[in-house]
This record gives structure tokens, C-alpha cells and sequence, in this order.
């Protein structure tokens, strides 16, 4: 599922808006989740998961081509964690 897929679906859910505003909805609606987690904010969304920002540490790796070491700096990554109830919805 991609955004216009999540749009198209809403639309079909509240037909009383435009497609081309619900699309808008949904980009703001992921701009602002995105903000949030670049301000270090946890996003929950109740019944989904919860996304976080989790610092990854440095490490050694290995070029697959050459073979070659190198090194990977710390960075940050989104992780989510998923709600038990999507687990237990997936899981019947």
C-alpha cells in the first residue's frame, strides 16, 4: 500500500471529500509524524505500532565485492514496534 492507496481508501470511507484533499491530508498527516520523530518524539498510533528514533552504534563491516573492511558510523534509524493487537490480527 502506498499513500494514494491510503488515500483512495479514506475517500471511499468519507465520500463527502475530494480525493485530491484527502491525498493532502495523508501528506500532512506523514510530514508531521516525520517531524515528530526528528524532533526525538515517539509516534503511537493506538492499534498499529509505535515508531521511535533509536541511535544505531558504530561497527565494523564488510565490503561483499572486495572483502575489504570498513568502518560504519553511528546513525540514527526509525524503528517500530508493533502493537499486540496487529500482531494478534496478522497471527488470527
Amino acid at each position: 500500500m502506498v499513500k494514494r492507496d491510503l488515500a483512495e481508501d479514506l475517500v471511499k470511507a468519507f465520500p463527502g471529500i475530494a480525493k485530491k484533499d484527502m491525498l493532502t491530508v495523508v501528506e500532512t498527516m506523514f510530514e508531521s509524524m516525520a517531524q515528530a520523530l526528528m524532533r526525538g518524539e515517539t509516534v503511537d498510533l493506538r492499534g498499529l505500532g509505535r515508531l521511535r528514533v533509536k541511535k544505531r552504534r558504530p561497527m565494523k563491516g564488510r565490503n561483499p565485492m572486495t572483502a575489504a573492511d570498513v568502518h560504519v558510523p553511528a546513525r540514527w534509524v526509525v524503528h517500530f514496534k508493533p502493537a499486540g493487537s496487529l500482531i494478534n490480527r496478522i497471527n488470527g
